[in-house]
């Protein structure tokens, strides 16, 4: 069941109905409607999963529970290693073991039959939840646990299958601190806003052009030669769709959780408009940027041992993080491409703050010249993370390096055979959509729907300001909120589930 789908908005009504009616009697009931509504919504795929998800909630929280407690320091270690381990494991079997055996396969020309394992939706996403969960509790970061906040922090569904990673120090104060459940009008009207605007983003603007995208990236897979125009509006036309989705995903399940009362962390700011890598990670599934950082990045020497250290780190994090996202070499080379130009980010900044300082002081004086360098790395950003989508978009290595070798200009410039001609003429759109208007977390900053959104200024001393563009609870919103709803749900014609749901 996923959020853009029919099926979903008719579960979201038989829930929201349940939940007043119910809370209305008894404000306290509204955690295991929810917890109730969570696993209906999980159990909708496959409901065997059901037995999965509810092992890893057991296993985790009595781990958590007893590294709260008074252990000695030697089996604190143990259990910590032992839940990170199995948590690992349980990850690795259902999304790594097949292509495991694959990438043995092919290297040592063996035939071991490859395993058909049916990923459970979501896995990589409430498993590093865990991991952290754990991690927090090793280190007596996390204030209180209860069992049923648990439950809940875990299987919410509206951040349960794509995110984002919420961080218990984020969600379980919250529920601790909870103690009415009751249906408040002004977050259903905000939620139900939000929701609608990230359902438009995914309908109406990216996914009717999403099948002319589809032909070139299948005309790859098939070995025909593919143009240098081609080549590019594939990669483009892929960061838009991946953009848009994402964005709205991000959007939803804010919207869908404030709606209930409760405050997801912001996942998604603008970022495309990133005048470097390092920004564009600062902005781009911000809660895995964060997860890799502390738990990945950091523990490995971060930026702390010199540079030879720090690009070994960034490198073998980003290369991780590229799996995380797929079992497969294409996304293996996509998280390499990242943490390579990371480090060429890093060694650039570092060049620059100690050869070039007089200069990138007289740089900054000049606004004009400020402004234009800006624009300059914006789309250099821009092209680079566009070239490396070509790898997270192709369903092999083979047809991925066919495009790239297009995008090089190795394929032909006179190539041209236009066959995302349907997708190209909405560039302009999007491009004006990306780098020049608000955000929806920018348009809803007054209404605090999201965590962590006040992180993101221009500087220190002045907040987020989309100006008349920001939301607010009155008739010309309501309005507005209500065409955009219709108008996203009559584009609701195909069943296109969220990209980051086969994580």
């Amino acid at each position: 069941m996923v959020f853009a789908s029919h099926s979903f908005l008719g579960f979201l009504l038989i829930v929201l109905v349940i939940y007043w009616l119910v809370g209305r009697n008894d404000e306290r009931l509204g955690k295991p409607i929810l917890i109730i509504a969570s696993c209906v919504f999980y159990g909708y795929w496959i409901p065997a999963y059901l037995i999965l998800l509810a092992f890893s909630i057991l296993f985790n929280y009595t781990i958590a529970r007893a590294l709260l407690g008074q252990l000695s320091p030697g089996p604190r270690r143990a259990l910590i290693v032992l839940g990170v381990t199995l948590n690992l494991m349980l990850i690795g079997f259902y999304k790594y073991a097949a292509f495991l055996v694959e990438s043995f396969n092919w290297t040592l020309q063996t035939e071991f039959t490859v395993p058909e394992i049916i990923l459970p939706i979501g896995i990589s996403f409430f498993t590093f939840q865990q991991i952290s969960l754990l991690v927090d509790a090793y280190h007596r970061r996390v204030e209180c646990l209860r069992f049923w906040d648990h439950v809940l922090f875990i299987s919410f569904f509206p951040q349960l299958i794509a995110g984002p990673i919420v961080r218990q120090h984020d969600m379980l104060p919250q529920l601790t601190a909870r103690r009415n459940w009751k249906l408040r009008a002004d977050y259903l009207a905000i939620g139900l806003a939000l929701f609608a605007f990230g359902l438009f983003k995914k309908t109406a603007l990216i996914d009717p052009f999403v099948p002319y995208l589809d032909l070139v990236y299948q005309a790859a897979a098939s070995g025909d030669a593919i143009g240098f125009v081609d080549g590019w509006a594939a990669g483009l036309g892929y960061g838009f769709q991946v953009y848009f989705d994402f964005s709205a995903y991000s959007d939803m399940a804010i919207g869908l959780g404030f709606i209930f009362g409760l405050r997801l962390p912001i996942n998604f700011f603008s970022p495309y408009k990133s005048d470097s890598i390092r920004a564009f990670w600062r902005r781009w599934h911000i809660s895995l940027s964060r997860f890799l950082r502390d738990y990945l990045f950091i523990p490995m020497g971060g930026s702390r041992f010199g540079m030879t250290r720090t690009v070994s780190a960034l490198i073998f994090t980003m290369t991780l993080g590229g799996l995380w996202h797929g079992a497969g070499w294409t996304f293996v080379i996509w998280g390499l491409l990242h943490g390579l130009y990371l480090s060429l980010n890093h060694l650039w900044r570092a060049f620059v703050s100690s050869q070039l300082a007089g200069v990138r002081a007289h740089v900054r004086d000049s606004r004009t010249l400020s402004l234009a360098a800006r624009g300059l790395s914006v789309v250099i950003t821009f092209l680079a993370v566009s070239f490396a989508w070509v790898f997270f978009r192709s369903p092999d290595l083979d047809s991925a390096m066919r495009l790239a070798a297009a995008m090089l200009g190795f394929s032909g410039w006179h190539e041209v055979v236009y066959l995302t001609r349907g997708i190209v003429p909405m560039f302009p759109v999007y491009l004006v959509i990306v780098w020049l208007m608000p955000n929806t977390m920018e348009i809803f900053q007054a209404t605090r729907a999201a965590l962590h959104v006040e992180e993101y200024r221009d500087d220190e001393a002045r907040p987020l300001k989309p100006g008349w563009l920001s939301f607010g609870l009155s008739a010309r919103w309501a309005a507005t909120t209500a065409v955009v709803f219709v108008c996203a749900w009559f584009a609701l014609s195909n069943l296109s589930p969220f990209i980051y749901f086969q994580f």
